[in-house]
Parts: C-alpha cells; sequence; structure tokens
C-alpha cells in the first residue's frame, strides 16, 4: 500500500474551540467545544505451568475476563449488561483503553509485528469463546464455536500481529449465542498501529476517536431486549428502537477546529446504516476493514453493515466556534429480507446517530 500523501499530515491545530453536534435519535454527535476523553489451542483451565510450556513470549499480555455487570445507561433502574474487562500484565500498560461509562469492552492497540498473549476468563452463564474479527491468526485462535468454554473455564490465544495499521474488533463466537452475547455488550475495538501509518501523521490520541455505532431496544425497567419473538425477525433480523454510539443513547463529542480520525464501527447485530454528514459536506474516507487505503477518497454517503468498520477524516478547522453538525443515516430501500436499515420501516424517515 502506497503511503497517504503528504498533505493529509496533521497540522498544529487552531486553538479555538467550536461545537459540532452529531446527537438526536440515534446522532452521533459532534460538538467542538472540549476534548473527548479517551478514551487458544490449549484446553481449558490452563494454569501458568501450561502457559510456560508453550515457549511463547509475549510483547503484551492481557487478561481479559466476560462477566455480568450493571450500567446506568438511563435515569432509574441500572441495565443489566454483560462486559468485557482487561488488565496489562505485561507491556505498556496504556495498550488498554477504557470507554468511560460505557458497556463496551476496552479498546486494544497492537502493533504489527508484536507478540500477543490474551488469557481469556468466562464468568458468564453460558459458553463462550472470543473471536479477533479481521485478524490473520492461526485458527485455534480464531474463536471457532468449538472451541467455547463454560463459564468459570479459561482459554490461552497466542499469535503474532500481521495485520497492516486498521480498525478490527473482538466479540463472542458461539454456534447460536452469538447475536444475544453481543447485543449484551460483549465487543471492543482491536486497533493495529505499523510503521506506515505512523509515517503519514494521522491525527492520533485525543484526536483520533472512535465510535462504535449500535441498535438496542430496552424496556420501561432500562434492561435489554433481544428480539420481540415475531418469527419475521429471524428472517429480516432484529431491529432495535434506539441508535447507541459507545453505549451511550445521547453520545454528544466536543471536537477543536482542528482535524481528525472517526473510526466507525457498526456493531449492530442487523441494522444497515447509509452515513452522510447532515451538512451536505463530502465523507473522506481513508480506510475500510482492511486498513488504509492507496489514498482518501470523498463520497456524499456510504453504506455500513453490520460488523464493517470505516475510518475517516474530519476537518473542523473552517468551522466557526459553536457550529453543530450531525452524522446522520440516510433512508433506503432495503429490497425485503435483510433490510436492517436505521429507519423506520414504514416511513423510511432519515434518522440521525445519537
Amino acid at each position: 500500500m502506497k503511503k497517504l500523501p503528504r498533505n493529509l499530515r496533521l497540522e498544529a491545530g487552531n486553538a479555538r474551540r467550536q461545537f459540532l453536534k452529531l446527537a438526536g435519535y440515534g446522532t452521533l454527535g459532534l460538538v467542538a467545544g472540549g476534548v473527548w476523553p479517551l478514551l487458544g489451542q490449549s484446553a481449558a483451565g490452563q494454569h501458568e505451568d501450561a502457559i510456560s510450556k508453550t515457549g511463547f513470549v509475549p510483547d503484551l499480555d492481557i487478561s481479559l475476563v466476560a462477566k455480568p455487570g450493571n450500567l446506568a445507561i438511563f435515569p432509574g433502574p441500572a441495565t443489566q449488561i454483560w462486559q468485557y474487562h482487561a488488565t496489562v500484565n505485561k507491556g505498556d500498560k496504556n495498550r488498554v483503553v477504557e470507554l468511560p461509562r460505557s458497556y463496551l469492552g476496552p479498546v486494544i492497540k497492537a502493533q504489527q509485528g508484536e507478540k500477543i498473549r490474551i488469557r481469556f476468563t468466562n464468568s458468564i452463564p453460558e459458553e463462550s469463546i472470543v473471536h479477533w474479527h479481521g485478524l490473520h491468526v492461526p485458527e485455534a485462535m480464531d474463536g471457532h464455536p468449538r472451541y467455547v468454554i463454560p463459564q468459570g473455564q479459561s482459554y490461552l490465544y497466542e499469535f503474532e500481529v500481521k495485520n497492516r495499521a486498521g480498525t478490527y474488533w473482538y466479540h463472542p463466537h458461539p454456534h447460536g449465542r452469538t447475536g444475544p452475547q453481543v447485543y449484551g455488550g460483549l465487543a471492543g475495538l482491536f486497533l493495529v498501529s505499523d510503521d506506515e501509518e505512523q509515517a503519514v501523521g494521522l491525527p492520533d490520541g485525543e484526536y483520533d476517536v472512535p465510535l462504535v455505532i449500535q441498535d438496542r431496544t430496552f424496556d420501561r425497567d432500562n434492561q435489554l431486549v433481544y428480539t420481540s419473538g415475531n418469527r419475521m425477525e429471524r428472517m429480516t433480523g432484529f431491529l432495535g428502537n434506539l441508535i447507541l454510539v459507545n453505549g451511550k443513547p445521547d453520545f454528544t463529542l466536543p471536537v477543536s477546529t482542528t482535524v481528525y480520525r472517526f473510526r466507525l464501527l457498526n456493531g449492530s447485530n442487523s441494522r444497515i446504516y447509509k452515513l452522510a454528514w447532515q451538512d451536505g459536506r463530502p465523507l473522506t474516507i481513508i480506510g475500510t476493514d482492511g486498513g488504509l487505503l492507496e489514498k482518501p477518497v470523498q463520497r456524499q454517503y456510504v453504506f455500513l453493515a453490520p460488523g464493517e468498520r470505516i475510518e475517516l477524516w474530519a476537518d473542523f478547522s473552517g468551522s466557526p466556534v459553536g457550529y453543530r453538525t450531525n452524522i446522520i443515516s440516510l433512508p433506503f430501500d432495503g429490497g425485503g429480507m435483510g433490510r436492517g436499515m436505521m429507519m423506520n420501516r414504514r416511513t423510511g424517515t432519515t434518522q440521525n446517530l445519537p
């Protein structure tokens, strides 16, 4: 892959603040005016002696646990969730970044060529396993359903990061239960960097922002509802009635008058989004599922299906202080089955992302 043009190199940003809003019923709110806080093959029940026998020497060693929890998403009763928690045993502690006030798992950051060990423990009351979505890993490390482990047992992942720089993610992969477990909160981003990416000088730190878009339905007690029991939902896909970004129903992002890198993941179970800027500016796309593009491309909108990722270059340096904008999902004809679009099934109205 060729490097991105040098004119994409991040320049010193204007110290002014502005407000860009990507919010609303399902709006991805950008508000310029502040800084968004950044953010195995081995058998179950492994012990340290089993780990030592592999001869694998990791650069980054992480313990990852899936366990039940609860989170105050709305006023009133806390929502019961399943959540990934991670601890760095060896390596830079900053490689694991928690998303504040979110049920989503931590963002894991790795370098191409690094050796990664992840000690996964299943503490939810059903079988589970972790799939590293998009990563090139050995078959036994890929989280195939036949490797599921019951509650209270562990699985050892050891692999070298071979992917190019890009946005990947991890989630459960048990047969017949992947959807409900992801819906319950078990998902997280896995970001890979390499020398080529670093040479380009893309926005980083607080200007490199992950945005996970999901739809969910909650009952009157703030509890998650997975499917309504309608038989057609098994054919067309279950759609939630509320859009969340990074686990928040009213997500608003304060941004500075400078350049940002937005990493978008469609973490919904079946909903498809047709994303666009509400103010009409084109989307500047710099990366997709396979990593960075050869050069940026501009489109008025882009479709994002479940599990897909896209990276956007967003320049707010020319926007006045106090300006607000939204990322919206435009209506479209889904063509029958699988029509999980981010729109009302009957009216087809445009929707915002929170």
